[in-house]
């Protein structure tokens, strides 16, 4: 049976507008919710729960329903599809998610072919980036591919979808697998009834999907492999390729697993250089535009990246160790070593003698630039430390972390001062005004919440973005705030009052910051934008 338009579901809280389409055993529907926001409703079909040959097995369907609804709770990121609801419809269960208007990338590739590097390493990064939040839940997806990837209407966004064969692992144990697989995309492993699970499984079907998405194609299956006929490295079929993603996608393609990368993280970190967008011309809104040359190239680090206040140390995160940099020569002077998990975040004391790390191993470390030796260790989150800021006195250390809170800690001492609650989604970025008084810190949903450091309490909450925010600046006067997303907005500090929005990126901003001086803001994208904050129009300096 087939759900007509205009029908209420959930005690109407949703209203059905139109089937989108069905698989081997559930359906779509877009609908609207109580707000008028479009939605999609997922539900299995009746069909199959009344057919003879299924019926015996209609409760472990329902049950695995709502275990994919649940995994899909749990890992809350920008690039993994949102669900909004789960709820039963008379016998059937039901989830409401975002609705991603769009399409697949597999359709993408089927109507335009491959597509150009850049653009399928900018995709790959942030699904990749989505896969290391599934994999930290304990959970692999095992069904990545093309058609899984949901592209958002206008903007250079991808979207993780159906986790129907997402399953529970721990590393290195034997598990039986559900035979249930995309040819071209599963690994050898995934075809044995009973086998060891790990990251690798889905590193190979990422590895796999950048194939597709670079050369057009689908990728031998494994089974034919395994029969010795040999896969055509991409850079075969589209020479175009770079060495260094042609190189990094057979290494994630390796029939032996134990001949891949362990983790996405590790693949990724293959890619290196190869994620970072091809170099440009800097576009620049300055009225003189100064001469730009590349002083050096530092390769193999990440983008995760500190620059010390006297601009002599750069450090730079690598899965899980440190590396620190002479900024003037690109020497490598030390290798920061204690994380079990990635880092996500490091800054460094304004009198450059302090490096703070934060990382997937629920913990903060602080070290001594000089000597390269771990200080103190900090516990104290439940999950994932995302981001880190160092008050200019170094004083205070704040850490974000997606347990949803936000830690101030004493810099001489290593302990906690207090906690900021609150929050409704894990925490992705945080700054600290010059005097030390107020912190800002953005969520997932794009709100952004200003505190008073002192108290520990709440100041005000600034809304405005449309999505997700990823990163945050503030003045050296603490008169305004940054934030960027779609676009970058500019808010004063005092009143919360947003003062202008700036356009002109054709991609999502990933990162800003604004000089020392406060004449310029830096945003980049895959290009890097500079503003002059001088001009008369602003309502005050920011210097």
């Amino acid at each position: 049976m087939v759900w007509n338009p205009g029908r209420q579901l959930f005690g109407r809280r949703y209203i059905i507008e139109r089937k989108l389409g069905e698989g081997g055993i559930g359906i779509t529907y877009l609908a609207k919710n109580k707000q008028g926001k479009l939605r999609v409703i997922k539900t299995l079909r009746e069909e199959i729960l009344n057919n003879p040959a299924w019926r015996p097995h209609q409760s472990k369907l329902k049950q695995d329903f709502k275990e994919e609804a649940l995994r899909l709770a749990l890992c809350r990121h920008p690039h993994i599809v949102e669900v909004e609801n789960v709820f039963d419809d008379g016998d059937l269960p039901c989830m409401a998610m975002e609705y991603i208007e769009g399409e697949d990338l597999g359709k993408r590739i089927t109507q335009k072919g491959a597509l150009p590097e850049a653009e399928a390493l900018q995709y790959i990064q942030q699904i990749g980036d989505a896969l290391i939040l599934v994999h930290d839940k304990g959970l692999l997806h095992r069904d990545l591919k093309p058609g899984n990837i949901m592209m958002r209407a206008g903007k250079p966004e991808a979207v993780l979808i159906d986790f129907g064969l997402a399953r529970q692992f721990i590393s290195g144990t034997v598990q039986q697998h559900t035979q249930s697989f995309t040819p071209g995309y599963a690994p050898p492993e995934q075809y044995a009834p009973i086998e060891e699970r790990g990251e690798y499984i889905d590193v190979y079907a990422l590895a796999a999907t950048l194939y597709s998405l670079v050369t057009g194609q689908l990728p031998m299956p494994a089974p034919a492999r395994l029969q010795n006929f040999t896969l055509q490295p991409p850079k075969d079929l589209n020479p175009s390729v770079s060495d260094r993603v042609n190189e990094a996608i057979m290494r994630g393609m390796a029939l032996n697993y134990q001949f891949r990368p362990q983790s996405v993280q590790e693949w990724l970190d293959l890619l290196g250089a190869g994620i970072v967008a091809p170099t440009q011309a800097v576009t620049s809104l300055l009225q003189t535009p100064p001469s730009w040359e590349c002083a050096h190239i530092i390769p193999g680090i990440s983008g995760r990246i500190a620059l010390s206040p006297k601009e002599d140390i750069l450090a730079s995160v690598a899965g899980r160790v440190i590396h620190l940099f002479s900024s003037t020569t690109g020497e490598l002077l030390r290798t920061l070593i204690g994380h079990s998990h990635l880092v996500n975040s490091v800054a460094i004391s304004s009198d450059g003698q302090f490096l703070a790390s934060g990382s997937r191993d629920k913990t903060i470390k602080l070290w001594d630039v000089t000597t390269g030796t771990e200080i103190l260790t900090l516990t104290g989150h439940s999950d994932w430390v995302s981001c880190i800021a160092i008050s200019s006195d170094g004083q205070i250390l704040a850490t974000g972390s997606l347990d949803n809170t936000i830690k101030l800690w004493a810099m001489e001492t290593g302990k906690e001062i207090r906690t900021l609650t609150g929050l409704s989604y894990g925490v992705q970025s945080i700054a600290i005004s010059k005097d030390g008084r107020i912190l800002a810190n953005d969520i997932l949903k794009g709100t952004i919440k200003l505190w008073d450091v002192t108290t520990g309490t709440e100041i005000i909450t600034l809304t405005g973005h449309s999505r997700w925010v990823k990163s945050i600046a503030i003045s050296s006067n603490g008169q305004i705030l940054a934030s960027d997303g779609n676009t970058i907005k500019l808010w004063d500090m005092a009143t919360g009052t947003e003062i202008r929005t700036l356009t002109g990126h054709s991609h999502w901003v990933n990162s800003i910051a604004i000089s020392s001086n406060g004449q310029i803001l830096a945003s980049g994208d895959n290009t890097i934008k500079l503003w002059d904050m001088s001009y008369s129009y602003w309502p005050f300096g920011i210097g």
